[in-house]
């Protein structure tokens, strides 16, 4: 549900008024790009990443109508810092493991796959996220999607870096298994 100030920077791309994008970096540029940073590792390739956000989010309104900005907005500046990272290590063949790439293990190929197993994934995961306790959606979501290191989430929330990196050892684990009941992967890995 779109807050009253996301319903007013909505109405401002919608009038196409150029208001938009000062008023979504006012309110969401932080946001985005702490998520940037965390993925591509370098605070000007972030700044890219999140001015090409900026002009996708443009692009995308209309004719799409985000109820929630700040999770669409989450979203592109998360497949768009992807893609940055992607090019980056494809060019020097080496990067360090981004969380992103923990998760690889447990999903199929779905960039060669079309749009049906993207969906059949993302619903597997969705479930999967409904089925877990409110503090380990939290650590799964901060780590996978927010793509923050293990130590700074183990320490805002009081716990060992170790204890957290056997939880989501267990968590990819079970979101894996919770892939193959679905029919979305094999044993494998990928489909």
């Amino acid at each position: 549900m779109a807050t009253a100030e996301d319903s007013r920077i909505i109405a401002l791309y919608l009038a196409r008024d150029e208001r938009a994008i000062s008023e979504t970096d006012t309110k969401y540029g932080s946001f985005c790009r702490a998520i940037s940073i965390r993925i591509v590792g370098d605070s000007r390739d972030a700044e890219e990443c999140v001015s090409d956000t900026y002009m996708k989010t443009w692009n995308s309104i209309p004719p799409q109508q985000p109820e929630s900005l700040g999770a669409f907005l989450g979203r592109i500046v998360r497949n768009i810092s992807l893609d940055c990272y992607r090019k980056k290590a494809a060019k020097k063949r080496q990067g360090d493991c981004i969380p992103f790439e923990e998760l690889s293990e447990c999903l199929p190929d779905t960039q060669n796959s079309g749009e049906e197993l993207t969906n059949a994934v993302a619903q597997s995961l969705n479930e999967f996220l409904e089925s877990l306790p409110q503090e380990q959606r939290v650590y799964f979501m901060r780590r996978y999607y927010m793509n923050e290191p293990l130590n700074l989430i183990a320490e805002r929330y009081g716990i060992s870096a170790n204890k957290l990196g056997v939880m989501m050892h267990r968590l990819r684990k079970k979101f894996k298994e919770k892939l193959i009941k679905d029919g979305v992967c094999t044993e494998g890995g990928g489909r």
